[in-house]
């Protein structure tokens, strides 16, 4: 089905971006390490986690997320953004006859503008816990989410 393999396109770009991501902290230790200042190391640490941080998130919820896209079916859900709720690469997305509002941990900003000119997400999910898996159509984007309250 058409779906699968594009959740199968998406799931394999966000792999190879939490690849990304993890070299990319990798590296910068690697910079800092072939420096060895050693206060130049202490003040690094906080920020190669924080480089880290996406592709480790990915990673350590990667098995949850294959769950939930083989438990619920994918569906087409109508959602704007909630204004005044950016917070950095998170989103908040008002959900079109929900009472819930839904938060992606991250949504980059070419995803960003797909969304605000479609104004349409596919989602698997939510479980009995509030967690989703969102995905968009015409860029390769996947991630987890969560339902939360208004």
């Amino acid at each position: 089905m058409i779906i699968e393999n594009w959740s199968d396109t998406c799931l394999a770009r966000a792999d190879r971006r939490a690849v990304g991501h993890i070299f990319l902290a990798l590296a910068a230790l690697g910079v800092v390490l072939f420096i060895g200042w050693l206060w130049l190391i202490v003040l690094s640490v906080p920020v190669v986690l924080e480089l880290a941080a996406p592709g480790l998130r990915h990673f350590l919820t990667r098995r949850g997320t294959l769950e939930l896209i083989e438990r619920f079916p994918w569906r087409p859900v109508s959602v704007s953004f909630v204004p005044g709720r950016r917070i950095g690469r998170q989103a908040y997305l008002r959900v079109e006859d929900s009472e819930k509002h839904l938060r992606l941990p991250e949504l980059p900003e070419r995803a960003r503008i797909l969304v605000r000119h479609t104004g349409r997400m596919w989602i698997a999910g939510p479980d009995e816990r509030g967690r989703v898996v969102a995905m968009t159509r015409g860029l390769a984007f996947l991630t987890r989410g969560r339902v939360i309250d208004r």
